[in-house]
């Protein structure tokens, strides 16, 4: 009887030692899974913070936003929503030739502009790579930092990227109804380093739909 006992006492004991050690061992498991999931929420979020910072864009500390502009019914623009779109009579003013301009968009220093043109010259899209090439080559006293052509909305694009003495140029050659259409943003040389992801993202903003523009924009 006093042997039963002991076995009893000695069975219980062990189970409850197995007890103890089955709770003891999730229990940490459930701290461990906490503690990784806790982890991994930090990672994430930190993350999502090195995207967003990557995503913005600034200029001396300020963040750049864009505005849409639908150009001649013709294609659509971003361009930073600080800058002021000339009206005829400033444009006639201030840029007085021939082949001014017909649209200026101007920071608030008037020290960064966005232009657009279109010409008069036939052009087609096949016609830009030689276009471009004729452009560079004839190009003096300039630095070509980036050039060449690239398909977009089935469309062809030249990209031009030079500096002179004094400017940074940032430009897209492309076609409408074969006319060329030249989109430039320029700047002081002196400066450009902290403008160029402006000027890039408002050249990659050129499309022609409206569908293009809001996925672009929301991209």
């Amino acid at each position: 009887m006093v042997l039963n006992m002991k076995r009893k006492e000695i069975i219980l004991g062990v189970i409850g030692i197995i007890v103890i050690v089955v709770v003891a061992f999730f229990l940490a498991n459930m701290i461990h899974d906490n503690h990784v999931k806790s982890i991994n929420k930090e990672e994430d979020k930190k993350q999502e913070e090195v995207e967003e910072k990557e995503d913005k864009i600034e200029v001396n500390g300020v963040e750049i936003n864009f505005k849409t502009y639908r150009v001649d019914s013709s294609f659509f623009l971003n361009v930073p929503d600080t800058f002021t779109m000339l009206d005829e009579a400033t444009l006639k003013s201030k840029y007085n030739y021939n082949n001014r301009p017909e649209l200026v968009f101007m920071s608030e220093s008037d020290t960064e502009h966005v232009f657009v043109s279109t010409t008069n010259e036939d052009m087609t899209d096949d016609g830009l790579e030689a276009y471009l090439n004729n452009r560079v080559a004839g190009l003096t006293g300039m630095t070509v930092i980036d050039s060449g052509v690239y398909q977009k909305y089935d469309k062809t694009f030249a990209r031009l990227v030079a500096t002179d003495a004094n400017t940074y140029y940032n430009m897209r050659f492309f076609t409408l109804d074969n006319k060329l259409v030249t989109v430039e943003f320029n700047c002081s040389v002196n400066t450009y380093e902290e403008w160029e992801k402006v000027a890039n993202e408002i050249m990659d903003s050129i499309c022609f739909n409206e569908d293009d523009i809001k996925k672009y924009s929301s991209d």
